[in-house]
């Protein structure tokens, strides 16, 4: 429970100094690291327990403070923000014991806790949290924070329907760009629903992936066999700013709409297409159905954007929408295609499956991202198909070979061990 988090002195005391750690590395330097980082969680969760106690015997009245977020205010010298979150946090450990023991065990980081601080501050969905608190807690251990979002998302989604459409239609009804002149410089802000602003981006990407065509030609041209060893000309922020001068040159000779319709790929499984279209018309859903994991039910771009159901279902009915089939593991089924390189729609079903460097910590997107065989082709004979195709930036993909890294899927995403058989940066019960 909350109220049992203690300071443990001998584990402080046996927690590693600074001169212990310089001369750790690879498994060891990550697990004495993790130790610091598990104490500071299991701190935050004494805090909180703390906090607690201060609001249930209104404490905080002794001195006058109107609430024990002006208590915690005053007495941290922090912002009223700050004290706030804190204090909604303290609310939502007393609510959720199993989270609030975890905490107490430095098995939860401070962004997890942050994201269900955030679910938990949403009163239309509140109620709903102790029915999912063992699968949500299950999540924050094992998921990268990315992922953790996403499943963060997909049950506020399912919790709260109705706020989820109004923040749909409210997105789609305040639509603006807004263009400012600041001194020398000129600033463009545009903002507007997900699924149209999946559409702006696939645009925007294959006008940048064409600049950054053109910059390795030039470079090539110019330095020949040396050219890797030169920098390209423009940074990718650079040449994304002169991809969009470049869509708007092109629609300088006209103002009529343009006819061409970007190919956007919507997620989805079929059960959620199944009930956004009973929905739609008017039908409720099949109460056969079983129940499945909130990473299982989505409605979403390709980076993570949700869709309102009501666009999916009309981009359904007219035939604009390519659905993306996924295992439990998040990876597009085989296509068939057999190839020493992943090419064409073979890289293509791997980039579906996620179109950022799988390496922990880096999430790198990039137009040049590498597909790399997990069991290697030559080696190991692994086939050239998306159960076996990982993203790796450049850098990563030459230091997996370097290093001698293993790197495999499951339903928990991408897993990388060392030559020794650790892993590195594991997330399960950390």
């Amino acid at each position: 429970m909350i109220d049992g988090a203690v300071i443990d002195a001998a584990t402080v005391e046996s927690l590693p100094d600074l001169d212990q750690f310089r001369g750790l590395g690879g498994y060891r330097r990550d697990q004495a690291y993790m130790a610091v980082e598990r104490e500071v969680r299991r701190l935050h969760g004494l805090q909180a327990a703390m906090l607690v106690e201060v609001n249930r015997s209104c404490s905080f009245l002794d001195d006058f403070h109107h609430s024990a977020t002006a208590w915690l205010q005053a007495v941290t010298n922090s912002s009223r923000g700050t004290a706030v979150r804190q204090t909604q946090t303290a609310q939502m450990l007393t609510d959720l014991p199993m989270l609030a023991d975890a905490v107490a065990a430095g098995e939860v980081g401070a962004d997890q806790l942050r994201l269900l601080t955030s679910l938990h501050a949403n009163e239309r969905c509140r109620d709903q949290l102790p029915d999912s608190e063992i699968l949500l807690l299950g999540h924050a251990r094992s998921l990268t924070l990315r992922d953790f979002r996403l499943v963060c998302q997909r049950w506020e989604a399912h919790a709260d329907p109705d706020g989820a459409h109004r923040d749909h239609d409210a997105s789609r009804e305040n639509r603006s760009v807004r263009s400012s002149q600041v001194g020398a410089g000129h600033q463009l802000h545009a903002e507007g629903d997900a699924l149209t602003g999946e559409i702006i981006k696939e645009i925007l990407d294959a006008h940048a992936q064409a600049e950054f065509e053109t910059d390795l030609a030039e470079r090539l041209a110019t330095y020949r066999d040396q050219a890797d060893q030169y920098p390209l000309a423009r940074t990718a922020r650079q040449r994304r700013y002169d991809a969009l001068l470049a869509i708007f040159l092109k629609a300088t000779g006209t103002t009529q709409s343009t006819v061409r319709v970007p190919l956007v790929n919507i997620f989805c499984t079929e059960a959620t297409l199944k009930n956004a279209i009973h929905s739609y018309f008017g039908a409720a859903d099949d109460p056969a159905d079983p129940p499945v994991s909130e990473r299982s039910r989505f409605c979403e771009t390709a980076s993570g954007a949700p869709i309102d159901p009501h666009d999916l279902v009309v981009a359904a009915l007219i035939g604009q929408v390519r659905r993306v089939v996924v295992d439990s593991a998040g990876r597009v089924i085989d296509l068939g295609r057999r190839s020493r390189l992943f090419t064409g729609a073979a890289r293509e079903a791997v980039l579906l499956s996620g179109d950022r460097c799988c390496w922990p910590g880096c999430d790198l997107r990039t137009g040049n991202i590498q597909i790399d065989h997990l069991s290697p082709w030559a080696a190991r004979w692994g086939p050239t198909n998306p159960f076996n195709g990982g993203p790796e930036c450049p850098a990563h993909n030459r230091g997996k070979h370097h290093g001698r890294i293993t790197v495999m899927r499951d339903e928990l995403g991408w897993h990388h061990f060392r030559p020794d058989g650790t892993e590195i940066a594991p997330r399960t019960n950390i």
